[in-house]
Order: C-alpha cells, then structure tokens, then sequence
C-alpha cells in the first residue's frame, strides 16, 4: 500500500475543484476585485473545506512587482517597553487600525533606545512600506538613511530627529505644567517629580513643564527622583521618597505603572496611603489607573485620536511619497479621582 504524498494545498488545486481559473481564485481572497458575490462564495467555501490559505508573502511581493512604487503590504514597528500596559494597548490600536487599511505589521521589540537603529535596518530587509517608532528615538543617520530610501519613518511619542520625519505625541510640557498648575491650586508646595530615566527625552519634557509651571507659582520641584517606567522601580521610589523626615505633601510620576508601584508600596510597606498622607498625580492613565483599589489622578493621552492621525500621516506619505513630512502635538485632559487631596487653608 502506498502512502499518499501530502503537499500543501495551492490555488491551482482550488482551482482545479472549484472548476474555475486560478486568476480567479485569487481575485475570491482580494477584497474589491471584479468577481461576482456568488462566485466569490463559492470559491471561499471551497478553500476552506480543503484548508487552503492564501501565501500572505507571496501576495504582498506579487503586488510589489505591479505597483509603482513598489509596495510589500507591511509596516515596521519598533516598541521598547512592551511590559508597560500602556504600550502594550497602544500597540494593540495601531495594528488594528493598519489592518483596516489593509496593511500588515511587522513588529520588533528592543530592551533600550540605543538598539532602534540596528532593529530598524533589519526591518529594512524585509522592504516595508514605512515604520513607527513607539516611544524610543531614532538616529539622524538613520533617519537620513530611511529617507534616501523612500521609506517614510513615524516616532510616535517622541520628537522628530529631523525635517524628514513625521511624529506624533502628546505636548508633554503643557500637560505637566497643568498637573504642577493643580497641586498647587490644591494647596502642596513640597511637590516631588518621580521621572524615567536621566536620560529619557520625554521624561525631560514633562520634568521641564512641570518646573516650569511651579517655578510660575514660586516654587521648584521639592525632591526629583528617576526610576524606569516599571511599577518595582516606583516602589522603590516610594522607599527613597516617602521614609524621609519632612516628605513631600504631592508626588507627580511620569508614567501611571511607576505611580502604581510608589501607591502599593506606601500602602504595604510604610503604612501611607494617598490622598490621605500625601497626594499623587500619574501620566497615561491606563486602565488600571481608574480601578476602584487605585482612583487614581491622572493625566490622560488621547490614544485612539494620536494613534489615528499617526496611522493617516504614515499611510499618507506611503500612497504620495512626496507628501511632506508632519509633526502633531496633542493636548493632555486631567482625570481627577481620589488620590489628590485639597489642603487646609487651599
């Protein structure tokens, strides 16, 4: 008894069973082509009944040869921070919202900024149409190399590095300036910053909103701290922040998983709890920010909106590669909850 030789399903044998061409097998996976509903739905059920898929690959680079210019269907993009929820949401939003556009995402993962470069000329390999940056910064080189290629880059929550890159983000200065604008409108005055890294551009941003708002109200950040946007190194802020004599009466973190770690450990460590010993303010407000155990006060990013016009402006200069560059800055909205406290006398 011979065995069957098993080989992968192919569009010839849809074919071959649908009785119909092969040109129109393929046009049955190609939404909008000229196929009638009828034939179509005849062609699917077939491919599915024998287990047939279309070679998403081989697709995009047979579109590829027929467009001017050509188009591989994919778009790069490189996160860092992928444990962070609010990365990992915005992530989830960006490619749904490509896929809508009939794109693909191919996504790459780094630990620090300093890899972007070299996972960006990987990315290269693959011909993508364009690539997002999330929340890391991009070379000039680089960036001069991704323009000599046609290939339009996007940072999103991150300034461009030069006139050939569009960026979205939100304006970091002004939303800190009005988390610094509401504690001191509540009454604290020794108000300690807890931000990322020394040097991290956005926590830059928001510590240099944030100081300068107080220093409009004659005051300076009373304690400034850095931790790494993860929840440990938040609580291990709350050890260095809170245990001191005299600690501060208000704490704004950058990022809402370092306000989260710095609110359990004062909870569970030190015996503290905000707003009732002291007052505290993050910056994302994911969706652990509005549990009932946390309440806590934030300043909102408008994602669905950054994310849309992101997705627009990239998918813009694809399809017209000649369209300039773009750079948008979002205003932030402060989301008050519970722990911020009005003081006596405020």
């Amino acid at each position: 008894m011979t065995e069957r030789k098993r080989h992968s399903i192919t569009s010839y044998d849809v074919a071959q069973v649908a009785g119909v061409s092969q040109s129109a097998v393929s046009r049955a996976f190609s939404p909008g082509s000229p196929l009638s509903e009828e034939k179509r739905r005849h062609i699917l059920t077939v491919a599915a009944d024998m287990g047939y898929q279309p070679n998403a690959i081989a697709r995009s680079m047979s579109t590829a040869r027929k467009a001017l210019p050509q188009r591989s269907g994919m778009v790069g993009v490189i996160v860092t921070r992928m444990e962070d929820p609010f990365f990992a949401q915005t992530l989830a939003l960006f490619s749904r919202m490509f896929q809508e556009r009939g794109l693909h995402v191919l996504l790459f993962t780094v630990d620090s900024e300093p890899e972007v470069d070299a996972a960006l000329a990987s990315l290269m390999q693959y011909k993508i149409d364009g690539v997002v940056i999330l929340s890391a910064l991009l070379s000039s080189h680089m960036a001069e190399v991704c323009e000599g290629r046609g290939t339009p880059v996007l940072l999103y929550n991150r300034r461009a590095p030069g006139p050939g890159v569009s960026a979205v983000q939100i304006d970091n200065r002004a939303a800190a300036g009005t988390v610094a604008a509401h504690l001191v409108e509540t009454g604290h005055s020794r108000i300690a910053f807890l931000g990322g890294g020394a040097d991290d551009a956005t926590s830059r941003e928001r510590d240099e909103g944030f100081s300068a708002a107080l220093a409009a109200h004659g005051l300076a950040p009373w304690l400034r701290d850095h931790g790494d946007y993860t929840f440990a190194s938040g609580a291990a802020a709350a050890h260095r922040l809170l245990s001191r004599d005299g600690r501060p009466d208000a704490v704004f973190c950058a990022s809402d998983v370092m306000a989260l770690g710095l609110l359990h450990a004062a909870r569970h460590d030190l015996g503290l709890d905000a707003p009732r010993d002291f007052s505290l303010v993050g910056f994302d407000d994911i969706p652990e920010a509005g549990w009932p155990g946390h309440r806590l006060t934030t300043m909102r990013q408008p994602v669905a909106q950054m994310i849309a016009a992101a997705v627009g402006i990239l998918c813009a200069r694809i399809d017209t590669p000649d369209t300039a560059a773009q750079v948008a800055l979002y205003p932030g909205e402060l989301i008050e909850r519970g722990t911020v406290r009005r003081q006596q006398g405020a």
